[in-house]
């Protein structure tokens, strides 16, 4: 599992790198048109990056007395009105359901993009948007307890409770998610945001005998439902790549 996570680390610092190296090339690019007087409409408009946290994944952790879980965010701006998103994530999280207790531990990537919506005034930086996103997630779990039950019993469906750990390892899912939420500049360069995500399950490499019952970064997974939903709460600092007009 820490070899996935180092995976999708570096995935992550090499999309950083990469936008970087595209936000110098488009500043030289701008010097050179200024310099020659050249006045002409650009598709690309790189403005600015924003990296942050998701706030909700820390607080829900420690609430449940989970071990720490975290997700990375992060949005370039490309264009007037799109922004390239990503979002990297850790969750370690114990389940508790009607019959079987396990937990489950993975790390998860999303990329995709943002389409704002909101038309800003002079001065301002808000955004409200919709988006989409493609993501994938490497976990295992580890079954604590379980029950069996037969439908065939007539005064009690409860056969045998099992206490024997099982785990399951090298299990991955993927999925898409249609976002939609908004991101306000509360102070300069810092914005607080909220997105909700339905998400749409497209695979999963799931243990013999036995299904996924959660995947982290798409949450709860049943048999006869391939949707889910999950949230975020963000706070984001902005780094200017022009001075804001």
């Amino acid at each position: 599992m820490t070899q996935f996570l180092m995976n999708y680390k570096q995935i992550f610092l090499f999309i950083i790198s990469y936008i970087f190296s595209l936000s110098s090339l488009s500043s030289q690019i701008e010097d050179i048109e200024s310099d020659s007087l050249i006045k002409k409409d650009r598709i690309f408009n790189i403005n600015k990056l924003r990296i942050g946290i998701d706030l909700s994944n820390p607080i829900i952790s420690s609430s449940n007395d989970d071990n720490l879980s975290y997700e990375i965010v992060g949005d370039l701006q490309i264009t007037d009105d799109i922004y390239l998103a990503a979002e990297l994530g850790s969750i370690d999280k114990f389940i508790e359901d009607e019959n079987i207790n396990f937990n489950s531990v993975g790390d998860y990537l999303k990329i995709g993009f943002d389409f704002n919506l909101f038309n800003n005034w002079v001065g301002m930086d808000n955004s409200i948007y919709i988006g989409l996103r493609y993501a994938s997630s490497s976990f295992s779990n580890k079954v604590d307890s379980y029950i069996v039950r037969s439908s065939d019993s007539y005064f009690s469906n409860l056969v045998d409770i099992g206490y024997e750990n099982i785990s399951h390892n090298n299990l991955n899912g993927n999925w898409i998610e249609i976002v939609t939420g908004l991101k306000v500049e509360t102070f300069n360069n810092i914005y607080l945001g909220i997105s909700l995500r339905l998400n749409k399950l497209l695979s999963d490499k799931k243990p013999s005998n036995f299904d996924n019952l959660f995947i982290p970064g798409f949450n709860k997974v049943t048999d006869d439902n391939t949707w889910g939903s999950g949230f975020n709460y963000t706070l984001t600092y902005s780094i200017p790549f022009k001075k804001r007009k």
